[in-house]
């Protein structure tokens, strides 16, 4: 592979068509009957309409165009009807040297009412990266250069002349990911989607107080200036609610995320260790399909015909699109110049969605400058479609380093539109209703209309009046109205204006409709309830609607009860939604200080009912046994351990005895003791437990050498014997270590010994180390890795020429020399050899040779299954713990050059390595892919994924460099250089195809 070639195909791209990113994909939509070429823009509105592709019983319309607005990326109607746009128009790098940022507010009006734009006024300007805004008391709420700020005019001029900084501290690295979408609930508080990259938020109001760390997490606050605080989702561009208040997000690869556990559900009980607090409601990642009909350049080519760069979703509320869609999510993917839509449904607590049509998409055009960025709807109850058209939406971040100082990168800077897609044979455009001049009475009477926009924005109104005198007739509402959507806002509107007694809380308990129900549960949890209250929280835990069934569920972990009446419900509950993995989250959280009892409370009526049990109810008694070893309390384990050690031989045991003593482990781990550990400790107090103990370890080796059984039961056989007496289970992890056949059942083994102390076990794991294959290897050395003194019987195994250092991958290698301890890290800088790195800028200039050199692609994978594969997956080799590095066709042979030898130049920060040491002494090396109140999900070298607690934390450090480490030209020569650059540069094409051409 010479460098000049690729220099070829480089300029040949950039004398292309403008495109927005690289690797070309086209797709042709299934019903679209144009014979017409591909359109080449830009071209203007009116030739721009002609070329969208949507239902035949819609039709499309051009609201605003340049030079009304410009670079548009959020469009907000105020209750006048007013259209206030925020346009982004320095994406993406930023003002030009010497200007200053020309990204403004602009405030449209259609004065003539045809239903087009025809006046707009700066309403502010000069502001640096705006990405959202929510209109409040009569100005708006903005997101902005890492700050909430709010704009307002006092003067009467039509522009903001007041700005006042609310919050600071969101992450300002990229200007696709910060904070935006400023959104009002019908709670009172204002919901921010971080923007992926967190932040440490300070209210610039009161300085002196703590600051908020949303890491992972997204913020809300009271506008009026009270709480603020992170809550749970993770969004990057877009938050939407539905009609019954469900919070949803978006990312990139992630169209559609309902958060359906929020910070206040995850602190109901620590212990459960929830790992993800959000479910994918729409296909996501590689399980998504797009279908654009324009040419779809996309950065990773993997990502080809699925969402790449998912933005902007949005659950239509309106009347005056078809009823089919009511309640469907609509998002925007401007790589393929398409919207998306999705029909929402129910599934137990949460959604799931589905396609609207099949193999075509809801809009779509063959003009690739059309790239929609946002959606919205207003008081006409259409769908408006925000289009910043543009030549190229990619960020450069995410270019290969020749492309991004590529000439078209602001092509369109001068251009952008605003479309309102309404049905073909609608009734005349209504004039925007002038909701800020009506009464409380009036906007009451709005709450059960059928338009979302007017419901939301009556309710707005109310709460920045605080109209307390519409009480009555919200209670009124409450008690008698047809409309359900009316009873659920006046329920909202009651509680938001303190008005919610629990004579109305028991009505809206009581209603007939579900979204009612639930939101009057959650109401009821953020209260002082009385006993009439909570009594009737207890009989709906036999609600018929699974989401009350879940929200109850959250609802007798937050509140008082009595024990007996509460356990009781927590049962029914528990055994009922057993097999729905969100059902077993929520009893999970309202365990509280009990898991270990509900746990022998399950097994029990399981036994005396003479059921087997169900699956779910199988894991949920192994998560709950787990919570109570976490607890360190030993009434919880001991009752825990004995309704597993109970059990009388039988399919209940068999189905039931391992999970419990499996997570009763897992839990146990975290304390630094073993079941093993506790038996020894409890012989004296707990009749015969040693001998029962003893008893089941044996089972489960006779379990895990049974190569007749199931590999998932050998596999949790074999993870409960790395907690078990050494003599029981020593021998059988040795033997399995070194010869079992089935390759996930060995490296279960492999970590299971490792996890046992006896000092002869790292050389017992290390006697035919270097006969192994890359993948024992890493599992050999992960494990020994788990203590020092495995560790240290490693490095004298290298010491004394038992274990080639060589043989050692570069991640294991990078972990010894960095070890936390200073012995181990001394002895392993002692006797690896590994002298000062050369300097990066040296090593790369000396390796220059590899990309004058031919490289040989089918040798190249051989070098990445030894060097790559353990943190990077092409063409099904390894797994993806680092970035994803399939895709390579945007990158030169110079750049991944530079990236395999230099890893720390430029660094995501989601890939930033972390150390972690737990109160027990053990090490773990990986990054932080998950994190909440509770504790961090760390995914480490070959896939593995642990979860852990905060309070089991001793130390957690970022190393300040990437998960990659440095120094792989120790064992990469320059010629395997060159074959590993043509592996990853052209593995799709071993098979003898070829590229596709370059216009």
């Amino acid at each position: 592979m010479h460098t000049a070639n690729w220099r070829v195909l480089v300029l040949l791209f950039l004398l292309a068509a403008a495109r927005p990113a690289v690797g070309q994909e086209v797709r042709a939509q299934k019903g679209s009957t144009s014979k017409a070429p591909l359109a080449r823009g830009p071209l203007s509105p009116e030739d721009a309409l002609a070329r969208f592709r949507l239902p035949d019983n819609l039709r499309i319309e051009l609201v605003a165009a340049e030079p009304l607005v410009v670079d548009p990326i959020e469009a907000r109607f105020d209750e006048d009807g007013r259209l206030w746009v925020v346009e982004m128009r320095d994406y993406p790098t930023g003002p030009r040297e010497g200007q200053s940022s020309r990204s403004r507010i602009r405030v449209l009006e259609d004065r003539d009412g045809d239903g087009r734009m025809d006046a707009a006024l700066t309403f502010a300007d000069g502001l640096e990266f705006p990405t959202g805004l929510q209109p409040w008391r009569g100005g708006v709420i903005v997101t902005c250069q890492g700050e909430i700020v709010y704009l307002r005019d006092s003067d009467g001029d039509r522009r903001a002349d007041v700005r006042e900084t609310w919050y600071r501290g969101f992450a300002e690295e990229n200007t696709q990911l910060r904070a935006n979408h400023p959104r009002w609930f019908v709670d009172g508080r204002i919901y921010v989607a971080g923007g992926l990259r967190g932040g440490k938020i300070i209210d610039a109001r009161r300085p002196d107080g703590p600051p908020v760390d949303i890491s992972s997490r997204d913020f809300r606050f009271d506008p009026d200036g009270g709480v603020h605080e992170a809550v749970s989702g993770n969004g990057q561009f877009g938050l939407t609610f539905d009609a019954a208040g469900n919070r949803f997000i978006c990312s990139n690869r992630n169209p559609l995320v309902h958060v359906v556990l929020e910070q206040e559900h995850l602190a109901l009980s620590p212990l459960a260790a929830i790992r993800t607090a959000v479910q994918d409601v729409a296909a996501a990642g590689d399980a998504s399909r797009v279908y654009p009909i324009a040419d779809a350049w996309t950065t990773s080519t993997l990502h080809a015909g699925q969402f790449t760069a998912a933005c902007g979703a949005f659950i239509y509320g309106g009347d005056m699109l078809p009823e089919e869609y009511r309640g469907s999510a609509f998002v925007c993917e401007p790589t393929g110049s398409l919207v998306h839509c999705e029909v929402v449904q129910s599934e137990g607590a949460t959604f799931r969605s589905r396609r609207v049509r099949e193999g075509v998409e809801f809009l779509a055009s063959d003009d690739a400058w059309f790239r929609p960025v946002n959606l919205s709807s207003g008081p006409d109850g259409v769908l408006y479609v925000v289009d910043m058209y543009r030549a190229v939406i990619e960020h450069p971040e995410w270019m290969p380093q020749e492309l991004r100082a590529r000439e078209d990168l602001r092509l369109g800077d001068d251009r952008g539109r605003i479309w309102r897609i309404v049905r073909r044979d609608g009734p005349v455009q209504r004039g925007p209703q002038q909701l800020s001049t009506y009464s409380d009475q009036e906007l009451a009477a709005l709450l059960g209309d059928a338009n979302a926009w007017r419901r939301w924005t009556a309710a707005r109104l109310l709460a920045e009046r605080s109209g307390s005198d519409v009480a009555p007739q919200l209670a009124a509402m409450l008690r008698d109205d047809s409309r359900p959507l009316a009873r659920l806002h006046a329920l909202w509107a009651l509680d938001v204006l303190g008005a919610l007694d629990d004579s109305l809380l028991t009505v809206a308990l009581n209603d007939n409709d579900p979204r009612v129900r639930a939101s009057a549960v959650t109401s009821a949890t953020k209260r002082s309830a009385g006993r009439d209250v909570q009594r009737k929280l207890l009989d709906m835990a036999g609600d018929p609607d699974a989401a009350v069934r879940f929200r109850v569920a959250l609802a007798l972990g937050a509140l008082e009860r009595d024990d007996s009446a509460g356990g009781d419900a927590w049962l029914r509950l528990a055994l009922q939604g057993a097999d729905d993995s969100w059902q077993r989250r929520a009893a999970r959280l309202a365990a509280g200080e009990n898991p270990g009892k509900l746990c022998r409370e399950i097994i029990e009526l399981v036994d005396q009912r003479q059921q087997t049990g169900s699956d779910g109810v199988r894991l949920l008694v192994g998560e709950l046994a787990a919570q109570a070893g976490r607890s360190g309390k030993e009434s919880q384990i001991v009752v825990a351990l004995a309704a597993a050690l109970d059990l009388k031989p039988g399919e209940v045991c068999q189905r039931f005895q391992l999970p419990i003593l499996l997570g009763l482990a897992e839990g146990l781990a975290t304390q630094g003791e073993s079941l093993a550990g506790l038996a020894e400790r409890l012989n004296a107090s707990v009749q015969h437990i040693g001998p029962r103990l003893e008893a089941a370890f044996s089972s489960a080796a006779e379990l895990a050498r049974d190569r007749n059984a199931p590999a998932s039961q050998r596999v949790a056989a074999v993870r409960l014997l790395g907690q078990g007496p050494e003599a029981v289970a020593l021998p059988v992890l040795l033997d399995m270590a070194r010869q079992e056949p089935v390759v996930e059942v060995r490296m279960q083994a492999i970590d299971a010994a490792a996890a046992h102390d006896s000092p002869h076990i790292g050389q017992a794991l290390l006697a035919r180390f270097d006969a192994e294959t890359p993948a024992v290897r890493r599992a050999l050395a992960s494990g020994l890795l788990k203590s020092p003194q495995h560790t240290r019987a490693l490095l004298q195994a290298i010491e004394q020429g038992q274990v080639a250092a060589a043989g050692l991958d570069p991640l294991t290698r990078q972990r010894l020399i960095d070890h936390p301890r200073a012995d181990v890290r001394s002895f392993a800088k002692r006797v690896i050899d590994h002298s000062p790195a050369d300097p990066r800028d040296e090593v790369l200039h000396r390796y220059r040779a590899a990309l004058e050199t031919d490289g040989e692609a089918r040798r190249g994978r051989e070098v990445f299954e030894k060097s790559c594969a353990s943190c990077h997956r092409i063409d099904g080799l390894g797994v993806n713990v680092g970035p994803d590095i399939g895709d390579s066709r945007t990158k030169s042979p110079e750049q991944l050059l530079t990236d395999i030898l230099d890893p720390n130049r430029a660094i995501d920060a989601n890939y930033l390595s972390y150390a972690v040491v737990t109160r027990t002494g053990q090490v773990l090396t990986g990054i932080v892919t998950s994190e909440s109140a509770g504790g961090i999900t760390l995914l480490q070298q070959d896939g593995k994924s642990a979860s852990l607690l905060r309070d089991d934390l001793d130390q957690l450090r970022t190393t300040g460099v990437s998960l990659m480490p440095e120094g792989l030209e120790r064992e990469i020569d320059i010629q395997a250089m060159a074959d590993l650059i043509a592996f990853i540069k052209n593995w799709r094409y071993l098979d003898g195809t070829v590229p596709f051409p370059m216009e």
